[in-house]
């Protein structure tokens, strides 16, 4: 389940991000503000994944403070391109914070879900191994 929420949510997101390209680039007659604004996101969206990428390499032991950074580095981006792009003229800088904690929040328990549900792959691997009377 938790699998076809991220693969409905990726799909969305790239069809979004086509229809932007394709309207914003083929059809410049077209050209409407709602493109502009998917192009912004999808660049804002490739500097907070290239961030995460960095900040994976160096690893708390605390998740809770892994999680605040996450959510401080979503906000801080977010903020970084609305104040670049105008974004808060049209949205509030707190519909963007919220944003950022609640995608940060399901991103969290789509990942705690998963690790749990690998671990339980796992555990019944074992078992199954310790069942044809193989040794630990």
């Amino acid at each position: 389940m938790k699998r076809t929420i991220t693969n409905i949510m990726t799909t969305t997101g790239l069809a979004v991000v086509a229809l932007g390209i394709i309207v914003r680039f083929m059809l410049p007659g077209y050209d409407l503000y709602f493109t502009k604004v998917v192009l912004q996101t999808f660049a804002a969206n490739v500097v907070i994944h290239t961030g995460f990428i960095i900040t994976r390499k160096f690893e708390s032991k605390y998740l809770a403070l892994e999680v605040f950074l996450d959510i401080t580095y979503t906000t801080t981006v977010l903020i970084a391109f609305g104040m670049i792009f105008d974004w808060f003229e049209v949205t509030p800088i707190w519909v963007l914070v919220i944003m950022a904690v609640i995608i940060n929040l399901i991103v969290f328990f789509l990942n705690m879900a998963r690790i749990r549900e690998n671990a339980n792959i796992i555990n019944k691997l074992l078992k199954s191994r310790d069942k044809n009377g193989r040794s630990k």
